[in-house]
C-alpha cells in the first residue's frame, strides 16, 4: 500500500513537470518567435493555469524541483558568460555580489521588522531572498535592451555570483531564527565555509569536466558527463556546507574558459549548440514553476498577514529600489567617478540601478525556509515571506521592461564594433593565407607540390576578405579533382585562424562577447569541411 501510494505520488509529480514542460516550452518558443521576452509571460502564464481546475498544477516538493532546475540553468548560464571579461570588471562585481548584498538584507529587513509583526531574524531571511538578482532576467534583458558589453559583464557578474552571497546570508538568518542569537564568529565562519567550499568544489568539478572533455575520443559520454554534474556539485558543495550556486558557476566559467583556450577543441561547437537547448528549455520551465507556485503560496495567506502584504510588498520594492540605487552611486562616487561605458558615468549608474530583476533563485531560496525548527516549533512568518518573495520577483520582472525605454533615452547604446571586427578579420586572413604558404613549402619539399588551381582558389577566397572585410566567409574547395587536398589545406587554414583569434585575446584583451562568436563561426566552417568527401 506504501509503495502503491509512493508511486501514485511519484506519477503525479512526473506527469505535472512534463505537462509544465511542455506548455512552458511552447509558449516560450512563440515568445521568442516574436522577438518578445519569455519571463513575465510564462509567470502570467503558469500563475493562470494554477488556479484552474486543470492542467498542471504547483509541485508537491518546489524545493527539490527547482533545485533541480535551477543547477543546470545557473550551469547553462554561466557557460554563456566568460571569466576573462568577468575578471575585467571584478571590483565593481564583487562590490555588488557582496556589499550589495549585505546592504539589501540589513535594509529589508529592518523594513519589514518595523512594519509587520516579524521577528527580526525572519525579516533578515526575507531581505537575504530578495538580495541576489536574477541571472536568467537581468541578462536577457540587459542584451536585449543594447547595453555597452562592459555594463553587461558587471549585471551578469553580479548575478552569477550574488546567488552564493545571497543563500549565505539567508542561512545565517535562519540560524540566528532558530537559535535566538548568532555570533558574529558564527556568521564568519558560515560564510567562510560556503565562499571556500563553493568556490573548491567548482574548481575542481571544473577541471575534472575540462579535463574529461579535452581528453575523450566520444564527445557523446563525455558531454552526457557534463549534463548531470550541476546535479552533484551542487549536492556535494551543500553536504559540505558550503554554496551550491557558487560550485556551479565556478566550475562552468573554468569549462567555458577552457574550451575557448583550445583552439581544436573538437566538443566545442557540440557543447555550445547543446546547452543553448538546454538553457532554453530550463528558463521557460523555470519562470513557469514560479507562477504555478504564486496561486497556491497567495491562498495560505491568513486575513492577517494580508494586511501585512498589502503594506510589505510595495514598501519592501522600494527599498530594494532606493538600496540599490544610493549603493550603486555611492560605489561610483569612492571610486573617484570611474567610467562605466562610454555614455557616462552618471547614465551607466542609472541604467546598473534600475536593472534589479529577480526571479527563481529567489524563489527557491524562499522554499528553503523550513515550515518548523528542530525543536518543533513553526517558522514565523513563512508564508508572508512567500508571498512577499512571490509578488516582489513579478513586479520586478515587470518594471524590467522599462530598461530597454530607459537606455534609449539615455542615449546608451552597444559598443560600434565594426572597425575592430574588420581589423580582426584581417589579421586572421592574414594568418591562414601565412599558414597555407608554409604548407605550400612544406609540400615542395617533400616532393608533392599542392597544384596551382587549388592553391590559387584558396588564396583567392582569403585575399577578397582582405580587400573588402565582410566576415569569416567559407572557403572553396576548388575544382573537383582537388577537392580532399582543398578541404586539407582549408582546415589547416582555419586552425590558423583560431590560433590567431585566441593569440589576440589574450594579448590585446579582445573581449569573449566577440571572440566566442568568432570562434564558433570557424568550428562551423571546419565542422563543414569534415564532412567532404573526395
Amino acid at each position: 500500500m506504501v509503495r502503491t501510494l509512493g508511486s501514485r505520488a511519484m506519477n503525479e509529480t512526473f506527469e505535472t513537470m512534463a505537462m509544465a514542460a511542455i506548455i512552458a516550452v511552447a509558449l516560450g518558443a512563440f515568445l521568442r518567435q516574436r522577438g518578445w521576452g519569455i519571463a513575465i509571460p510564462l509567470v502570467i502564464a503558469g500563475a493562470v493555469i494554477g488556479v484552474l481546475p486543470v492542467g498542471p498544477t504547483a509541485p508537491p516538493d518546489p524545493e527539490v524541483v527547482l533545485v533541480a532546475v535551477l543547477a543546470p540553468l545557473v550551469f547553462g548560464e554561466a557557460l554563456g558568460s566568460s571569466y576573462l571579461d568577468l575578471r575585467k570588471v571584478r571590483r565593481p562585481v564583487l562590490v555588488l555580489a557582496v556589499g550589495l548584498v549585505a546592504a539589501t538584507t540589513l535594509g529589508v529587513g529592518a523594513v519589514a521588522a518595523a512594519l509587520v509583526a516579524m521577528p527580526l531574524a525572519m525579516a533578515f531571511a526575507l531581505g537575504a531572498i530578495l538580495a541576489p538578482t536574477d541571472a536568467v532576467a537581468v541578462s536577457a534583458v540587459a542584451r536585449r535592451a543594447g547595453l555597452p558589453r562592459r555594463m553587461v559583464s558587471i549585471l551578469e557578474g553580479e548575478s552569477l555570483v550574488n546567488d552564493g552571497t545571497g543563500l549565505t546570508a539567508l542561512k545565517v538568518s535562519l540560524v540566528a531564527a532558530s537559535a535566538g542569537a548568532v555570533t558574529l564568529l558564527e556568521v564568519g565562519r558560515i560564510f567562510t565555509a560556503a565562499v571556500v567550499v563553493g568556490v573548491g568544489v567548482g574548481a575542481i568539478g571544473g577541471y575534472l569536466l575540462s579535463l574529461v572533455l579535452r581528453r575523450s575520443k566520444d564527445l557523446i559520454p563525455a558531454n552526457s558527463l557534463v549534463l548531470v554534474a550541476p546535479f552533484a556539485l551542487y549536492a556535494l558543495a551543500e553536504a559540505l556546507d558550503g554554496s551550491g550556486i557558487l560550485a556551479v558557476v565556478v566550475a562552468a566559467l573554468f569549462v567555458a574558459n577552457r574550451q575557448h583556450a583550445d583552439p581544436g577543441h573538437a566538443g566545442r561547437l557540440q557543447s555550445v549548440t547543446l546547452w543553448k537547448h538546454l538553457t532554453f528549455v530550463l528558463q521557460c520551465l523555470a519562470f513557469f514553476l514560479i507562477g504555478l507556485e504564486l496561486p497556491d503560496v497567495l491562498s495560505r495567506v491568513t486575513r492577517t498577514d494580508l494586511r501585512s502584504l498589502v503594506i510589505l510588498v510595495p514598501v519592501v520594492l522600494v527599498t530594494l529600489i532606493v538600496l540599490r540605487t544610493v549603493f550603486v552611486f555611492a560605489m561610483i562616487g569612492m571610486a573617484k567617478a570611474r567610467r562605466m561605458e562610454e555614455g557616462g558615468t552618471v547614465r551607466g549608474a542609472i541604467i546598473v540601478s534600475w536593472a534589479g530583476a529577480r526571479g527563481p533563485v529567489s524563489g527557491l531560496a524562499a522554499f528553503t525556509i523550513p515550515v518548523a525548527f528542530a525543536t518543533g516549533e513553526l517558522v514565523p512568518a513563512r508564508d508572508l515571506i512567500l508571498a512577499t518573495t512571490f509578488i516582489i520577483i513579478l513586479l520586478t520582472l515587470l518594471l524590467s521592461i522599462t530598461l530597454t525605454p530607459l537606455a534609449r533615452a539615455l542615449k546608451i547604446s552597444s559598443d560600434d564594433d565594426s572597425a575592430l571586427l574588420a581589423r580582426v578579420d584581417a589579421q586572421l586572413a592574414r594568418a591562414a593565407l601565412d599558414r597555407l604558404t608554409d604548407l605550400e613549402v612544406e609540400a615542395m619539399d617533400a616532393g608533392t607540390p599542392v597544384p596551382a588551381s587549388v592553391s590559387d582558389r584558396l588564396r583567392g577566397d582569403v585575399e577578397r576578405r582582405l580587400e573588402a572585410p565582410s566576415g569569416l566567409a567559407t572557403e572553396s574547395t576548388a575544382a573537383d579533382d582537388g577537392v580532399a587536398l582543398a578541404a586539407e589545406l582549408a582546415r589547416a587554414m582555419i586552425r590558423a585562424e583560431q590560433e590567431e583569434l585566441i593569440t589576440m585575446r589574450d594579448a590585446e584583451g579582445l573581449p569573449d562577447a566577440l571572440v566566442r562568436p568568432l570562434l564558433q563561426q570557424l568550428d562551423v566552417r571546419e565542422r563543414a569541411l569534415r564532412s567532404q568527401r573526395p
